[in-house]
């Protein structure tokens, strides 16, 4: 039973570490209908999340990926809507299995940076959870300590594809949870996200032939990163032929050749996301895999601009890894032509609403040639993905409205808002939880 003499935070946090969803989502309903600042809300959550382990060893924290999407979001939208987001991932976070206890506590290696973090990396790669914990707990805290934390744990995570790549994808996010969370609980908040990397299904496979190739080619990483042309339409051109090349090696020496052309990898990493947005669109139905390899594409991109290593080139070969697959085949459907810009918006929240995927993402790429507000379409997406049930589609919508959106603010390319909307409109429609909710936050 709820504790009257706790705040509604300290409820939310309680009830979520318990496994009780309705209490959780009732103290963060109360917390937000009293003003609490979001990121409290979400840190509460966050915290009650990491408190307790999930049950089974390698399961994927999902309910910190949407934590960290609804905060990512906080650009996006506004209340109530934002309320909504912060609601569906309160819900999944504590809608999962935890252990009966709370975690042990952690112990911290102390000692200096430019040991412990190969160290770590060392820890990962032998599957030894407690060791990686306690090296890249101790050095987390602090300024350029905390860069060479993240700059070894997302090496750590690029490494390994297991599981459909959600590693990286729960590294980066984890690790943007607590950035936006100012470092407050950052031991706390990682610790759930460095299980995960060293517990979670493994698969090195791409990685060892990403080295081999490089291997073989003598590469200079270090010249390699300092590349700084634009992807021009002849570029654009040889990259979408690189991500649908027949085996992991020739997809890495082609991406090798674009690099050596002196094309800047951050450049490709945009142009690898829109690559993954290609597919999602020419995918039928709600398809998960393409959706993974989207979201990695934006992990990775990630990780590349934060990492100042050579070794940051390695995220740029896994995601042209992750994303490659044959060309797709994108379905062009003709829709009728809305008045103005509230028009097109209203036929798009229809196509959305009647689930037709084609038709939502032709709408989008339709409104975007208009030059309307990208501004307000992608609000328009975020909010429908913030009304959709986190817990029918494991917060992916949250993840993806949350990716998509920084990722066509960065290069304006229609395929990313249009593949958000197709998504959106195949996902599982569940809408019963968050009318209740909308109808108490505007009151």
């Amino acid at each position: 039973m709820p504790n009257a003499h706790r705040t509604p935070l300290e409820e939310l946090e309680v009830a979520i570490a318990a496994g009780h969803p309705d209490r959780a989502v009732e103290a963060a309903l109360k917390a937000l209908a009293a003003q609490a600042p979001t990121l409290d809300v979400i840190r509460a959550a966050a915290r009650g999340a990491a408190s307790r382990p999930l049950s089974g060893a390698g399961t994927v924290p999902h309910g910190l990926v949407a934590l960290a999407s609804a905060a990512g979001l906080r650009d996006v939208l506004e209340p109530p809507a934002l309320g909504l987001a912060i609601l569906q991932a309160v819900s999944l976070t504590a809608s999962a299995t935890r252990a009966s206890e709370a975690s042990e506590p952690f112990l911290i290696v102390s000692g200096e940076v430019s040991h412990l973090a190969p160290s770590a990396l060392f820890a990962v790669r032998r599957g030894d959870a407690a060791e990686a914990e306690s090296l890249f707990l101790g050095i987390v805290e602090e300024g350029w300590e905390r860069r060479q934390a993240g700059d070894m744990f997302f090496r750590a995570a690029v490494e390994d594809l297991g599981d459909s790549g959600h590693k990286l994808i729960v590294a980066v996010q984890v690790w943007r949870l607590a950035e936006a969370l100012g470092f407050r609980d950052a031991r706390l908040l990682l610790r759930p996200a460095i299980r995960y990397v060293v517990r979670g299904e493994r698969d090195r496979a791409p990685y060892e032939a990403m080295l081999g190739v490089l291997g073989k080619e003598r590469v200079d990483l270090e010249t390699l990163a300092s590349a700084a042309r634009p992807l021009d339409d002849a570029a654009r051109g040889k990259l979408a032929t690189v991500v649908a090349a027949t085996s992991e090696e020739v997809c890495v020496e082609g991406l090798l050749s674009l690099l050596r052309d002196g094309i800047a990898p951050t450049s490709l990493a945009y142009g690898i996301v829109v690559e993954a947005a290609k597919r999602a669109l020419a995918s039928e139905g709600y398809a998960l895999e393409t959706a993974h390899a989207l979201l990695y594409a934006h992990a990775a991109r990630f990780a590349l601009s934060f990492s100042r290593t050579s070794e940051r080139l390695y995220a740029l070969f896994l995601a042209a890894l992750r994303v490659r697959s044959p060309a797709p085949h994108v379905p062009s459907v003709g829709v009728s032509e809305a008045g103005g810009e509230g028009d097109a918006i209203r036929a798009i929240e229809e196509d959305l609403e009647a689930r037709r995927p084609p038709e939502a993402a032709a709408r989008v790429r339709a409104y975007l040639s208009r030059d309307f507000s990208s501004k307000r379409l992608l609000e328009t997406l975020a909010r429908f993905a913030s009304t959709d049930s986190a817990l029918a589609n494991q917060g992916h919508n949250l993840a993806l409205a949350d990716a998509c959106a920084a990722e066509y603010a960065a290069t304006k390319a229609p395929e990313i808002a249009m593949a958000l909307a197709k998504l959106l409109a195949a996902s599982p429609r569940d809408e019963a939880a968050s009318k209740g909710w909308a109808a108490h936050l505007a009151r």
